[in-house]
């Protein structure tokens, strides 16, 4: 490459990156694509690569799959880029050492790190290089890329998530950490007691480097204590986290505490919400995680017994991110007793749960043609009767409610089922008189022209 992806430099190497992969079999999780049948590992038994997009949050293998890229792929030639410090210069240096490459009869891949954060003038520089095979472009993402990347570039790429590691996936590299540190320290070899790990692969939220990190630190700790046999214990973790601002004043942990303050809510708690809201801002938590939390519970407790829990939610989170603390603790407040005191209705999150259960199931029915845009009406115009194409526009319907079939085969399916509760009894109302209207209605023509 033109410079390591990983460029350790000089000084003492943190344990996630002393135990970087050397090979597939050192990578844990993702087993769909790196699995022993996963997709990757066919693409590098037939020594090709297609141009593609890895994103996932941090600590979930990344990086240290495409650090083992160039020895899997030794007829390759690599380059990286970060893409918040290059520009469009650099990225015509690349295709034409990819243009150079290809006529030499190899390849050349580009990675691009953060690449959801390039603008739409540096995109469009990549769009012919990737199409014509001048470079293979490998784009590394922490966050979603679909909407950053502009189309035409999005329709060249494959996008491949990478997902938090799971406890199975986290427990087989804690195992390895603490051998590594046991290999490393013969003369203080450090175990875990069942407690202390439990509470390391809780806290590593499914960040494999995370875990790691905060291993190495527990093992110093325990390290210190004398004795041939050294057990790092609950107490050793709790030290390490609590100073990492991640453990609220006692054995709670982050995912607890954020856990008791969502379940006060839902169940009409105000008081107790309070509480355990005080303990994670005087703890350190991040005020947005708290806000971007009670976003989601406004939508997926409250619901449609409330709309405006919604919209609340979404103001707190906007004043929280534009005056911080110490003032975001107000809207934070105002947020969790309004959302407290609120009617709650699962039916919209019950409701969109159904439909993708039926979408994923196989059910597919085409959209019928008098909803279909009307471009696409032109296409039948020859060959369809023109009755069959009309939409009846429901306003020119007896009572504004048209007869017409919106869900071909969709018939005894039922996805949303509202409760009584709050405002959602007026929608409860609406709905099952609509649904008589639509059921019962006679078709009315459409009125003439210029009527």
């Amino acid at each position: 490459m033109t410079r390591s992806l990983f460029d350790r430099g000089n000084g003492p190497v943190p344990l996630p990156y002393r135990m970087r992969p050397a090979s597939l079999d050192d990578l844990v999780g993702q087993e769909t694509l790196l699995g022993q049948n996963g997709l990757f590992r066919r693409f590098l038994s037939e020594g090709r690569w297609p141009s593609m997009v890895l994103f996932g949050p941090p600590g979930t293998g990344k990086s240290g799959f495409v650090e083992l890229l160039p020895r899997l792929l030794p007829d390759h030639s690599f380059a990286q880029i970060n893409a918040t410090t290059s520009g469009v210069p650099d990225l015509r240096k690349e295709l034409l050492r990819g243009e150079a490459r290809r006529r030499e009869g190899g390849s050349h891949l580009v990675v691009v790190d953060e690449i959801h954060t390039w603008s739409k003038s540096q995109q469009e520089v990549l769009l012919s290089g990737v199409e014509t095979g001048q470079i293979i472009l490998l784009g590394l993402s922490n966050e979603t890329p679909y909407a950053a990347l502009i189309p035409p570039l999005a329709s060249r790429l494959l996008l491949f998530p990478f997902h938090p590691l799971e406890e199975g996936a986290l427990s087989v590299l804690l195992d390895r950490g603490v051998e590594r540190l046991a290999k490393e320290e013969k003369k203080m070899p450090v175990s875990l007691d069942p407690a202390a790990r439990s509470l390391l692969l809780r806290y590593a939220g499914g960040d494999g480097r995370r875990l790691l990190l905060a291993l190495e630190s527990v093992v110093l700790i325990a390290a210190r204590r004398e004795g041939d046999a050294r057990l790092a214990n609950e107490e050793d973790v709790l030290s390490v986290l609590s100073r990492a601002g991640q453990v609220y004043g006692d054995k709670d942990s982050h995912y607890d505490i954020i856990s008791a303050f969502i379940k006060s809510v839902r169940n009409y708690d105000p008081d107790a919400a309070l509480h355990w809201l005080a303990r994670m801002l005087e703890g350190g938590e991040d005020p947005l995680y708290i806000a971007r939390r009670l976003v989601i519970l406004a939508a997926e407790d409250v619901g449609l017994a409330d709309p405006q829990a919604l919209t609340q939610a979404v103001a707190c989170f906007q004043a929280v991110s534009q005056v911080g603390l110490p003032e975001g603790r107000i809207p934070l407040a105002m947020t969790t007793v309004f959302l407290s005191l609120s009617p709650k209705s699962i039916s919209a999150y019950k409701a969109i749960d159904l439909a993708l259960s039926d979408v994923r199931g196989g059910f597919s029915p085409p959209v019928p043609l008098p909803l279909r845009d009307r471009t696409s009406k032109r296409a039948f115009a020859r060959d369809v009767a023109p009755g069959a194409l009309d939409y009846l526009y429901p306003p020119d319907q007896p009572e504004g409610v048209s007869p017409q079939e919106h869900l071909p085969g969709g018939q005894g399916r039922r996805y949303y089922y509202p409760s009584d509760r709050g405002r959602e009894r007026e929608l409860r109302e609406r709905f099952e008189a609509t649904r008589k209207i639509r059921e019962s209605s006679p078709v009315m023509p459409p009125p003439p022209a210029g009527a």
